[in-house]
């Protein structure tokens, strides 16, 4: 017997009912972390329930292919009267006859078994469709997270501009340039223009995220709450490991092997065994007693060359299939060792942001305030070190998304979600 029991992957439905969407969403207005987004999406994408239908589906077939043909039952009339064909009574043999076409030995489990792997395809076709739609989501919520920092770099941006207009009204009172006051008033006009774009840019990507969700666009959607940066804590052994085992598209290769091997033995075994159609007769003559009757056929697949051709084709199939899964092997093994580098790459990069970088700008700044308070400093000196301040802040907010965009990555390419630890660094735009 051909093993078909295997399990698919539960989807849950998402809910119609529009009380039933807004209790579910009601926890969707606070704090916002990625495994619940993710978790989200995957369950509400319409594509995941499509393959999970496709994959029972092909299991239906399978076990079809595994089935004996249908039996065929006939009935012949015989020696009817050429002037009245239609006069049944006068004919001089009736017959029914029950016939059972059996395929070549051992072809019809090799087939059921090709059925079966192709089955199992579409399941790994599913783990990586499930891949795709969670990269998507993980991109929108990177995206997500990026435009967080960022408004909250400017917000600290916004609240040094402040105190720069206070300590230049104080010192034109005592007698300070009044034209560091519009200076100020320039910046802070510069920064809420930059405000009222990063907002624009909070909005989109809720919006996205909203689509991704299937909930309305303006639906209400909480902060991110995971902003700190993270990486995955696994070596390259490890993650070419797991993507081997894990990885959709290599599963649907390796399902697409066996499945053109199983066809391969069912063309040798077509192409070397007869198929049989057995047949039960009952007959009947009016003139004379009742019987029955038996036939066997048998198909002789070695006269003709059709037989043969198949099984040639079948075994170029497997070929094809084989070097395709090779060629499907090198690419998972590029896009893991590609992804992780990235991720091991940024996590260096935001360390000299965090460490020598921005502690360096917060000196100069804190310097550069305290001379233009006691009087001894230039308004320009300080402005050009907040902007130096606020650019680290961008920079290390940038990084600081594109890692979870890269862990994202990361995560597609091995085919399964990935443990996460958070990097011992604060990120500087959030101090």
């Amino acid at each position: 017997m051909v093993d078909q029991t295997f399990e698919l992957p539960a989807l849950r439905r998402p809910p119609t009912d529009t009380r039933d969407l807004a209790r579910e969403d009601a926890d969707l207005s606070g704090g916002l972390d990625r495994a619940q987004v993710l978790a989200l999406v995957v369950a509400r994408d319409p594509g995941l329930r499509s393959l999970a239908h496709e994959a029972r589906a092909a299991l239906h077939a399978a076990r079809a292919e595994g089935a004996l043909p249908a039996p065929e039952v006939g009935a012949q009339v015989w020696n009817l009267p050429l002037a009245r064909p239609y006069a049944l009574g006068e004919a001089s043999m009736y017959m029914l006859e029950l016939r059972q076409m059996f395929p070549a030995a051992g072809s019809r489990d090799a087939r059921a078994r090709a059925a079966t792997e192709e089955a199992r395809g579409r399941v790994s076709a599913l783990v990586a469709r499930e891949a795709e739609v969670r990269a998507r989501a993980a991109e929108a919520y990177a995206e997500y997270v990026q435009a967080t920092l960022q408004r909250q770099v400017r917000e600290a941006h916004r609240e040094m501009l402040g105190a720069m207009l206070e300590t230049a009204s104080s010192r034109l009172a005592g007698g300070g340039p009044l034209a560091d006051i519009p200076r100020i008033e320039t910046e802070q006009a510069r920064n809420r223009r930059s405000l009222a774009r990063v907002e624009a840019d909070v909005a989109r990507v809720r919006a996205a995220l909203n689509a991704l969700l299937r909930r309305a666009p303006d639906a209400p959607l909480g902060s991110p709450s995971d902003v700190a940066p993270e990486t995955v804590p696994l070596p390259l052994d490890e993650l070419l490991s797991l993507a081997a085992r894990s990885r959709g598209d290599l599963g649907e290769a390796r399902a697409r092997i066996r499945a053109a091997h199983a066809r391969t033995q069912a063309a040798s075994a077509e192409s070397r065994w007869p198929s049989i159609t057995a047949a039960l007769g009952y007959f009947q003559d009016p003139l004379m007693r009742p019987g029955l009757g038996a036939t066997v056929a048998a198909a002789l697949p070695w006269v003709w060359a059709g037989a043969r051709e198949r099984l040639a084709e079948a075994r170029e199939r497997e070929l094809a299939e084989s070097d395709a899964a090779e060629g499907v092997t090198v690419t998972v093994r590029g896009e893991v060792s590609t992804a992780q580098a990235r991720l091991q790459g940024l996590e260096r990069e935001l360390a000299v942001l965090h460490r020598e970088a921005w502690p360096a700008a917060a000196r100069s700044t804190e310097a550069l305030r305290a001379a233009y308070t006691a009087g001894r400093g230039g308004l320009l000196d300080w402005l050009d070190a907040a902007r130096q301040l606020h650019d680290i802040g961008e920079e290390e907010a940038d990084v600081t998304a594109s890692m979870v965009r890269t862990a994202a990555d990361l995560e597609r390419a091995v085919g399964v979600a990935l443990p996460r630890s958070p990097i011992a660094i604060d990120p500087g735009s959030a101090r």
